[in-house]
């Protein structure tokens, strides 16, 4: 329990950073596993899901959701793993 009024305000915003944050994280997760099935199944539109999933993954690093060097290293994993499931 806070002691003083800005103690209990920043639980409050530590609060709501954390599930954002999550929220942000789920729907990388979400992004990707689909970018990889619509590899998987040769769909028409991987391109667009997976410029999805990039994007979405460079923003999340741009606003501090995820380190960027782990943005990159999605990224490339990602890029790796559609290029291979398309050959």
């Amino acid at each position: 329990m806070a002691n003083t009024k800005s103690a209990a305000k920043n639980a409050r915003k530590a609060t709501r950073r954390h599930t954002l944050r999550v929220s942000v994280k789920s729907e990388l997760k979400t992004l990707r596993k689909r970018a990889l099935t619509a590899a998987e199944t040769k769909a028409a539109d991987v391109k667009e899901v997976t410029k999805t999933a990039i994007k979405k993954f460079a923003k999340a690093a741009s606003n501090k959701y995820i380190h960027p060097k782990t943005a990159s290293r999605k990224i490339s994993r990602l890029m790796k793993a559609v290029n291979r499931l398309q050959a």
